[in-house]
Order: C-alpha cells, then sequence, then structure tokens
C-alpha cells in the first residue's frame, strides 16, 4: 500500500491500474533495457558532480522503492552535498532522464511513474530536512501563489515550491483551478507573485485564458507573473504571449528572478 505522502500525489499517478498491482510485485517494475548515456562533465568543485551515473543509480532506487531512493539520496547528503544541491542536480535530472528513457522505450510507463511517484514522495519525507537551512525572514513575508495545471505531474511544482519556502517565502498552492477557482485565489490574499507551471504546448489556450485579467482581479494589482516548466525552454516568446514578466528554467533561478522583480519596483 502506498504511504500517506504518495498519496497526495497527483490523481493521474493513482488513476493508473497496473501500478496498485506492480506494488505489491516490485520485481516487476522493470526497465525495458538499461541505457547508455555518455557522462556529464564534472564541474571545478571539492565533490565531483552528480552526474548520469548517479541519475541512473537513484532511477533504479526508485524503480526498487521509497526506501532505497531515501537511503541513496542521504547517502549523498553523507557525502557533504547540500539538499538545494542535490535536489537541483540529482533529483531534477534524474526524473529528466526517466522522461527520455520512456520516450525511447527503454522503460516501461508504469515503472517511471512508479519511479516518479516515489521521488516525489521522498522529497515529502526530505522536506523537514531540506527546510532545516531555510532563511529567516525579515519582516512580513513575500507570498507566492502558485498553480500547477491538470495534466501536469507536481514534482516540478513542489520542487519550486520548496526552493521559496526555503527563502522565507509564505507559498500556497493550487493544482488545475478553473477560473473562478483562480479569480478567487487572487482576490482573496495579498500575492507578490502568481507563478504557473505549464509543460504541453495544449495548455497554452488554458493558461492563457487564466492569467488575462489576472492582476484586474488580484488584491495586488502589482503582483508578478511567472511561467515555468518544460515548455518553456522551447518556447520562451510565451512569456510576452501569456503577459508574464519572466520565466525561471529552475527553481533556485525563479527565487532570484522573483526577488530581482520585486526589488525592481
Amino acid at each position: 500500500m502506498l504511504d500517506a505522502a504518495v498519496k497526495r500525489l497527483p490523481r493521474f499517478l493513482m488513476d493508473i491500474a497496473p501500478i496498485q498491482r506492480l506494488i505489491s510485485a516490485p520485481g516487476r517494475l522493470r526497465l525495458v533495457a538499461k541505457p547508455d548515456a555518455p557522462e556529464q562533465p564534472v564541474r571545478a568543485s571539492a565533490l565531483p558532480a552528480l552526474a548520469t551515473s548517479q541519475w541512473s543509480e537513484l532511477a533504479h532506487a526508485a524503480i526498487d522503492s521509497q526506501d532505497a531512493a531515501l537511503t541513496l539520496l542521504r547517502a549523498w547528503r553523507d557525502q557533504g552535498r547540500s539538499w538545494p544541491d542535490i535536489y537541483l542536480h540529482g533529483i531534477s535530472p534524474t526524473a529528466q532522464l526517466m522522461g527520455d528513457w520512456w520516450v525511447t522505450d527503454q522503460m516501461d510507463f508504469a515503472s517511471m511513474s512508479m519511479a516518479m511517484a516515489r521521488l516525489q514522495a521522498a522529497m515529502y519525507a526530505l522536506s523537514p530536512e531540506f527546510m532545516a537551512g531555510s532563511r529567516p525572514v525579515q519582516g512580513a513575508p513575500r507570498r507566492l501563489l502558485l498553480v500547477n495545471a491538470a495534466s501536469q505531474h507536481s514534482m516540478g511544482s513542489l520542487m519550486v515550491a520548496e526552493f521559496f519556502r526555503l527563502a522565507g517565502w509564505r507559498v500556497q498552492a493550487v493544482h488545475a483551478p478553473s477560473a473562478p477557482e483562480l479569480s478567487l485565489a487572487l482576490q482573496s490574499d495579498w500575492f507578490d507573485v502568481l507563478g504557473v507551471g505549464i509543460s504541453m504546448e495544449q495548455q497554452v489556450p488554458e493558461v492563457q485564458r487564466a492569467l488575462s485579467g489576472a492582476r484586474e482581479r488580484s488584491a495586488n494589482p502589482g503582483i508578478k507573473i511567472m511561467v515555468g516548466g518544460p515548455l518553456m525552454q522551447k518556447r520562451p516568446d510565451l512569456v510576452r504571449v501569456l503577459g508574464a514578466d519572466f520565466s525561471a528554467d529552475a527553481a533556485d533561478e525563479a527565487v532570484r528572478s522573483a526577488e530581482r522583480w520585486l526589488a525592481m519596483n
């Protein structure tokens, strides 16, 4: 049975019928073929960079069990790596690597989905340790309203939320809100930044409608709009198309950009 953390994962993962059966038989969660990928360049630092071999090891650990994934992540921490470094350069590229394996038929969908679920559950479990290094809040905390699209898994949004909280922000996350629900959320409290994740081209019209007039409906007429997600790397023009202020490719970059935009006003 999935633990309490996994039960909070997006519904589309939980609706995959074979997964419940696969959980009771971990040996059936498998790779179609173990891929060979080139190693990434090593960064100049005291510790070698986490690279393809480590990402592959974490992917296989997540396929095995959540405990195996947690054990490996904590082993990396014991080596002297920081949790932000592990999240950005370990968990995030591992998720991308598994996505690539699935696209190229080197990993079956059920295995990828379950491994993603376990990685996200591991992040929930590690949250207290990650937040132990949070920045003390000076004055009133800044607030982020984070919106996740219905068809997008929430690992990326969870990571963004954790990095903003680490920086002392207050974060409210909503999953696939309707236009009235988004309007109500914007009107109900003062938010400094509205963040929206977008991963597929098909989501563009929906996000465009949701963001249209968002500033007029917000309790904060000067709210900044941030967009992110895999699609933004392919279509940087969406910042202009969606009427956003800025985009970010990584969670730490999102925090720096948000604070920079607020400092300009």
